[in-house]
């Protein structure tokens, strides 16, 4: 059961990554531009925000196992598309479709674990299941770009058909409900209601949209470095393949990190630092470019610490939002997967519409976001501080 948990966790971010060294490939192949051929990543992300909203109160109601069927089925008919699709239309269709399909995933993955498990027996099962979240985005690019580079970008989406298929025999077969109480008054107007509550939720928010920064993070590197790298430093996408693995390991080492330091420090101080890291990362980007220009020697370390800093972020992000739920647990995982999601949507879109592309406006998007996080988690600082000033 853990392995199906693991594979269906890991499902949204390998479709999001598997396929960004063959974005190239996709824009010569169906004669797009480079906005245009990032708008598969846009749409994407589309369907894989707005479907949490569907699928964690549904998951409440008749329980985890339908609709991560429906999710799975979707993935298997998205990824055929993508296969056969004699044009770019066609193409982004089976984009959203699996988009979709992913919602079912990460967020009923989380509910899974909280179904199965308590106290210390879950706390090191959500632990596992983090080591395998954070290599997703080092091992996805990586085997996407020896798929691109070996067969071509059709190679990718018959992967993701398999592994769809297989995530609907092992659900088939292998799966067992989790739920133990099915939410069977769990109405519309109940399920807006607590959504309304959590949206209230500032000590929740605040936390959920930093995790978006974070996420989004990741999205706008993967999004431009194969551009970067395949059409202004002409490497191959295997080469492109092998930088996304070698900075996407940085997300790994700040997992860790954090997972042995945030018993000697609190996890708003670990946020705080990685928040302060993805801001200096961002200055350091815009300034290598403007004295040395565009290279590898500039772009790999710094890249590599924008990921370490979502490893400092992304863990500690969620165990201060979860903090102070008293909501249907199906419904705030919804509600913070969605918001994640659509922040990275948001930034992707607005990459979409910006045709100069390069090192110097990564760094810029950067900087926006880590100061903003820094913005937010301040502000929660200032105001308990005041309450307690207040109190004395």
């Amino acid at each position: 059961m853990f392995i199906i948990t693991v594979l269906l966790a890991i499902l949204g971010l390998i479709a999001t990554d598997i396929f960004v060294p063959s974005l190239p490939a996709i824009g010569q192949a169906f004669h797009q531009s480079l906005n245009h051929t990032e708008l598969t990543v846009s749409l994407f992300l589309v369907g894989f925000s707005f479907s949490q909203l569907v699928y964690g109160p549904i998951s409440d109601r008749v329980g985890r196992k339908p609709p991560l069927m429906v999710g799975a089925i979707l993935f298997v008919i998205g990824s055929f598309i993508c296969v056969i699709a004699p044009t770019f239309v066609i193409f982004c269709l089976g984009r959203i479709i699996q988009g979709i399909a992913v919602g079912s995933g990460l967020s009923i993955a989380r509910v899974i674990l909280r179904d199965k498990y308590a106290g210390k027996e879950l706390a090191v099962k959500v632990s596992q299941l983090a080591i395998f979240v954070s290599l997703t985005p080092a091992i996805a690019p990586f085997l996407g770009g020896v798929l691109q580079q070996y067969f071509g970008y059709k190679a990718v989406f018959i992967f993701l058909l398999a592994y769809g298929l297989l995530l609907v025999a092992l659900l088939s077969f292998c799966f067992t409900e989790t739920i133990k109480h099915k939410h069977k008054d769990l109405s519309f107007s109940h399920v807006i209601l607590h959504y309304g509550q959590l949206l209230k939720n500032f000590q929740f928010m605040r936390y959920v949209i930093i995790s978006g920064f974070a996420f989004g993070a990741i999205i706008l590197y993967a999004n431009i470095l194969p551009f970067i790298i395949q059409n202004q430093l002409h490497l191959s996408a295997k080469q492109n393949g092998d930088v996304l693995l070698l900075a996407a390991l940085g997300l790994c080492l700040g997992s860790f990190i954090s997972s042995k330091t945030v018993h000697r420090y609190s996890p708003t101080k670990l946020v705080h630092l990685g928040l302060s890291i993805l801001t200096l990362s961002g200055f350091l980007l815009v300034l290598c470019e403007t004295l040395f220009g565009a290279s590898l020697l500039s772009l790999i370390p710094l890249i590599f610490l924008i990921t370490l800093s979502c490893g400092f972020i992304f863990p500690n992000s969620v165990a201060l939002a979860f903090s102070q739920i008293d909501v249907k647990i199906g419904i705030a995982g919804a509600v913070y997967g969605f918001v994640q999601i659509f922040i990275s949507m948001m930034l992707n879109f607005l990459l979409n519409v910006i045709p100069d592309q390069g090192q110097t406006l990564l760094g810029v998007f950067y900087i926006v976001m880590g100061l903003a996080g820094l913005g937010l988690s301040w502000n929660w600082v200032k105001a308990r501080s005041a309450i307690q000033e207040t109190d004395a």
